[in-house]
């Protein structure tokens, strides 16, 4: 492939993948970027930045997943939380204080994780952010 036709792809490509971003970027992330970038670059080019620059909207869609993901985690960590809570309650009422509360709480929690159908709620909460 020569180099004037991978230009014309990245050409042809850019402005969906723009208006990609843009769809699912939070606009305070992109408020900051710009902001941000502002700040950073020279004056020469900050006169010609805009909120839809990839400069700008890269990041911002990037933190903007990470924040999805990480408000998934947590919704799949809290059920793990209070299984090792219980756990550790139960196993201390036993008087078992030597016997490890993760060691038995691991199969609580795979067995908990395969009945709510774990991996399809997983896929289905990343695939609805796009939505």
């Amino acid at each position: 492939m020569d180099t004037a036709r991978l230009l014309a792809l990245v050409e042809a490509g850019k402005e969906p993948l723009r208006t990609f971003l843009i769809a699912h970027s939070n606009n305070a992330e992109r408020g900051f970027f710009l902001k941000s970038a502002q700040r950073l670059l020279p004056p020469a080019r900050r006169a010609d930045l805009s909120v839809d620059d990839f400069i700008v909207i890269v990041p911002a869609f990037t933190v903007s997943e990470l924040t999805a993901a990480f408000q998934i985690g947590f919704l799949i960590f809290l059920p793990f939380l209070i299984i090792d809570l219980v756990v550790a309650n139960i196993l201390l009422a036993l008087g078992m204080m030597m016997m490890s509360p993760t060691t038995v709480s691991l199969p609580f929690k795979l067995l908990l994780f395969v009945l709510i159908d774990g991996w399809a709620k997983l896929v289905h909460g990343l695939v609805l952010t796009y939505g």
